[in-house]
């Protein structure tokens, strides 16, 4: 092998690196987009943690003392949830039409 091949095989294999390189810099970006809404929600959630936590430990102390009444509030407040959802989505199908 002659030192002019060899150095163009080796100008050959640094040019793919450099390609190989550029194509994982647009995958990372590509990847950070489509999981930014993922990232921003788990964001959101971290920052309520500690309200969140105590929240829980309050129902737990509770559950553990009145059960039954535990029971019934949680399916009222998941009704009412659902209820919220329901009118939220029939609020915007309903003032979409309007226009």
């Amino acid at each position: 092998m002659t030192e002019r091949s060899r150095q163009r095989q080796l100008d050959e294999l640094e040019d793919e690196i450099l390609q190989q390189r550029l194509d994982m810099t647009a995958a990372m970006r590509e990847w950070r987009d489509a999981t930014a809404p993922i990232d921003n929600a788990w964001d959101k959630l971290m920052s309520w943690r500690v309200p969140l936590v105590a929240a829980g430990g309050l129902l737990a102390m509770r559950s553990a003392r009145k059960p039954r009444s535990t029971g019934r509030l949680f399916k009222r407040a998941l009704t009412g949830f659902m209820m919220y959802n329901r009118g939220r989505a029939l609020y915007r199908a309903t003032r979409g039409r309007n226009r």
